[in-house]
C-alpha cells in the first residue's frame, strides 16, 4: 500500500517533486564540489606559499668546529621521512670581502649558493635545488649565473659601484682576488640587494673553506600548526611523539632535517611558517562556511517547495487521518517520499559535483582534480541531511491538519 501511495504521488504530482529533486541535487552539487576541492586548494595554496620564501633555516650548532655544515651532507635532505614535503632548499656560504668596480671600492657581502643545481640522490630521483626554485619573487635583470666566473649583484650594490649587465666586478677576500661577469642584477626588496651572490664552489674557492656551508634555507609543505603541534616533543609520551613526528608540522619536518644533518639546528622561519598556517586554516573555514551556506540554501528551498505541496495536500491529509491513520502512518509517507527523492539528487549531485569541481580547479588552479570516494557517501548524507532538515516544518504542518476543519462542506 505504502508502494502504491508514493508512486501515485510522484505520478500525480511530478513539478513539485522535480524542484524538490533539483534543490537536493543542486545542493548535494555544490557541496560536493567545495568539499572536493578543498582538499585540491589547500594543496595547491599551500605550493604557492612556497613561492614566498624557504620556512626552515638550518644552522650549524655553537659545537660544531668552525661554524659551517658539510656540503657534502646536503643530499641527504632528499632522504629523510618527509623528502616528498620539502620541494626545495638551497645552501650559503657568507664572507665579508672588498667589492670593487674600477675606482669604487666597498666593504660587502660575498654569498656563495646554488643557482639551479642538479642534485643527483642515490636511490632517489635526481633533482634540481638551488634559489630559482625556493625563491622565485627574486626579480633578476639579466640572466642567472651558468659559469664558475659569473655573479648576480643586488639592486643597491650595482647601483653604489655603477655596475652593469655584462660589466667586471672583483671580489677580494683572503689575500685572495677573483673577477666576476655581471650576469644580472637582482631586485627583492630585502637585504639581498646588498650582497653579491655567485656559484657556490667559486665563493668556496676564495675564501678557502672548500665542501662547507654557512646556512641552509629549506623549503617544505607542511600543515597549519596547533596546540599539539606547538608542545615541547621531549615532554610527549611515546605514542604523542610517533603523533607529532608522522604530522606535517613546520617542527616535524626540521627535525627530520636536523636529523641526518650532522652538527646542524634546525628551527622554523615562524614569520612564514605562522602566516601561511593561518591563511591555509581561513580558507579551509570558508570553503567549510560555503558548504554549510549551500546545503542551507538548498533545505529552505526544499522546505518552501514542500510547505506549498503540502497546503494543495491537506484534504489529502485530512482524509487519511479520517480514515484512521496515525501520525507514524502520515509521516512514513512524506518522509519517504522526500527520502527516496533524496537519494535520486545525492546520486546526481555527486556526479554533477565531480564535474563542477574539475571545472573550477582548471579554471582558477590550472590543473584537473578527480573526486575521491568518500565524497559519494558524503554527497548521500548531504542529500539527506537536507532533506530532513527542508521536510520537518512542512510535516509538523501536516501533522496538525484538523480533519473536521478541512473536510467540512
Amino acid at each position: 500500500m505504502l508502494i502504491r501511495i508514493l508512486k501515485n504521488s510522484y505520478l500525480k504530482r511530478p513539478k513539485p517533486v522535480f524542484l524538490v529533486f533539483l534543490s537536493i541535487a543542486m545542493g548535494a552539487a555544490v557541496a560536493t564540489a567545495f568539499l572536493g576541492i578543498a582538499g585540491e586548494v589547500s594543496h595547491k595554496m599551500a605550493l604557492e606559499l612556497r613561492s614566498y620564501g624557504a620556512n626552515i633555516l638550518l644552522e650549524p650548532t655553537a659545537s660544531e668546529a668552525g661554524g659551517f655544515l658539510r656540503e657534502a651532507d646536503l643530499p641527504k635532505v632528499k632522504t629523510v621521512f618527509w623528502k616528498y614535503n620539502i620541494t626545495g632548499f638551497t645552501p650559503y656560504l657568507f664572507g665579508i670581502s672588498e667589492i670593487s668596480s674600477g675606482a669604487k671600492k666597498e666593504r660587502g657581502v660575498i654569498a656563495g649558493t646554488w643557482f639551479a643545481k642538479r642534485l643527483e640522490i642515490p636511490g632517489e630521483e635526481a633533482s634540481v635545488q638551488g634559489i630559482k626554485g625556493i625563491a622565485p619573487w627574486w626579480d633578476v635583470q639579466g640572466h642567472w649565473p651558468e659559469a664558475a666566473d659569473e655573479a648576480i649583484v643586488g639592486a643597491a650594490l650595482a647601483k653604489r659601484l655603477g655596475l652593469v649587465m655584462g660589466g667586471a666586478v672583483d671580489v677580494a677576500a683572503g689575500g685572495r682576488t677573483r673577477r666576476f661577469r655581471v650576469a644580472g642584477i637582482v631586485t627583492t626588496g630585502g637585504y639581498e640587494e646588498e650582497q653579491l651572490f655567485a656559484p657556490l664552489v667559486t665563493v668556496q674557492e676564495l675564501l678557502q673553506l672548500q665542501g662547507k656551508v654557512s646556512r641552509v634555507l629549506v623549503s617544505a609543505l607542511t600543515v597549519p600548526m596547533d596546540d599539539f603541534g606547538r608542545k615541547d616533543p621531549s615532554k610527549m609520551s611515546k605514542e604523542e611523539y610517533e603523533k607529532w613526528y608522522c604530522t606535517a608540522y613546520v617542527t616535524s619536518v626540521a627535525k627530520n632535517v636536523e636529523e641526518v644533518m650532522g652538527g646542524s639546528r634546525a628551527k622554523p622561519i615562524w614569520q612564514i611558517a605562522s602566516a601561511e598556517g593561518a591563511l591555509l586554516k581561513k580558507l579551509n573555514a570558508v570553503m567549510l562556511l560555503l558548504t554549510i551556506l549551500a546545503l542551507g540554501a538548498s533545505a529552505t528551498a526544499v522546505s518552501t517547495s514542500l510547505m506549498a505541496s503540502m497546503a494543495e495536500r491537506s484534504k489529502e491529509i485530512a482524509l487519511m487521518k479520517a480514515m484512521g491513520a496515525d501520525r507514524l502512518q502520515i509521516s512514513a509517507i512524506f518522509l519517504g517520499e522526500v527520502l527516496i527523492v533524496s537519494v535520486c539528487g545525492g546520486v546526481v549531485g555527486y556526479l554533477i559535483g565531480g564535474q563542477l569541481a574539475g571545472l573550477i580547479s582548471r579554471s582558477v588552479f590550472n590543473s584537473s582534480v578527480a573526486s575521491p570516494l568518500w565524497l559519494f557517501p558524503t554527497a548521500i548524507v548531504s542529500a539527506l541531511v537536507v532533506a530532513l532538515a527542508g521536510s520537518a516544518a512542512p510535516l509538523r504542518r501536516a501533522l496538525l491538519v484538523e480533519p473536521v476543519r478541512v473536510l467540512k462542506g
